[in-house]
């Protein structure tokens, strides 16, 4: 492995070590949790960043699977849309 030296002012650096801590501060803090496989439209269209109404349509074209799930039409999450 080739070794290369660089310089770097100081003060950048310290900026970079207080990024890097408050960034694993950050993310101690997460919690992770799996994706719900069904979702609402207005979920949905949010999540994949359209609107309700291109959701809609992608529906009515079949291109989005749906399913009735207490009253309410739900999307499923894990597909290509």
């Amino acid at each position: 492995m080739n070794k290369q030296l660089i310089a770097i002012d100081p003060s950048a650096l310290d900026s970079l070590r207080m990024e890097i801590i408050r960034l694993h501060r950050r993310l101690d803090t997460v919690t992770m949790a799996p994706r719900p496989e069904w979702v609402t439209v207005d979920t949905f269209a949010s999540m994949i960043g359209k609107h309700r109404r291109t959701v809609l349509r992608r529906i009515a074209e079949g291109k989005v699977e749906t399913r009735e799930i207490g009253g309410e039409k739900m999307v499923r999450v894990n597909q290509g849309a």
